[in-house]
């Protein structure tokens, strides 16, 4: 508003002196009108400031020839938004080129070699790299089940990036194995996206670790996977 203002009063006081003084050319000056029309603001929050911490594993309990899966864990997730707003989030993996067992696609992801969030063959990306090997990997999902919008108990929905309709989720894994997920949530039995202003719900990740002869287990092996949750508005 302050703008508006500033910009009308020196446009009146160009035009009162185009009428008072002489017709001679002089300096000009420019005045712009500016601004933009935006969305709702939105912002995600996940709990425990971001981190799932597995804390210490010991060696000894790495099989050699197996993969060691870990146990489940879970953290509060929510998006708050200053008015309705229909979005959705996508799921970017910052550790390309470290999934142990199994060969990545564009996304960084590709079909788990074990069973992780009680489903197999679910979509995992990597944990990073210890030098050059390949400590493991994990799976991540917000669970459709826990989540409410403005306190209300709404159904997930996904599609891909290149979809142009939706589908309903049980499971809710944020990543798809060649092409970028979108994840939203509908009224409970549709799959139109809905506009609200409070989101809540549980983020769940379980991982597993490479065999333990892939990996130098005379010095600590640090997990660290990175997984970037991004909003879009639809």
């Amino acid at each position: 508003m302050k703008h508006t203002t500033k910009s009308i009063a020196l446009a009146l006081s160009l035009a009162t002196l185009a009428t008072t003084s002489l017709p001679v050319l002089g300096a000009s000056v420019d005045v712009r009108v500016i601004g933009s029309i935006t969305p709702a603001a939105c912002t995600p929050t996940v709990g425990g400031g971001g981190t799932i911490d597995y804390g210490h594993i010991h060696p000894s309990t790495l099989s050699p020839t197996d993969y060691k899966v870990l146990p489940v864990m879970s953290t509060a997730f929510s998006i708050t938004c200053d008015a309705p707003a229909k979005v959705a989030i996508v799921a970017k993996n910052g550790r390309m080129g470290s999934l142990a067992g199994a060969v990545e696609g564009v996304t960084g992801a590709a079909p788990s070699p074990v069973t992780l969030l009680g489903t197999a063959g679910l979509a995992v990306v990597g944990l990073g790299l210890d030098g050059s090997a390949k400590i493991g990997g994990y799976a991540i999902a917000l669970k459709p089940s826990s989540v409410l919008a403005d306190g209300v108990a709404v159904g997930g929905i996904q599609r891909n990036a290149d979809w142009s309709t939706w589908d309903s989720t049980l499971i809710g894994s944020l990543y798809n194995n060649n092409i970028d997920r979108h994840s939203s949530w509908a009224a409970t039995g549709t799959l139109d996206p809905i506009a609200f202003e409070t989101l809540s719900g549980e983020l769940t990740v379980q991982a597993y670790l490479n065999h333990a002869s892939e990996l130098d287990l005379t010095k600590p092996v640090v997990l660290d996977g990175l997984t970037t949750l991004e909003l879009i508005y639809l």
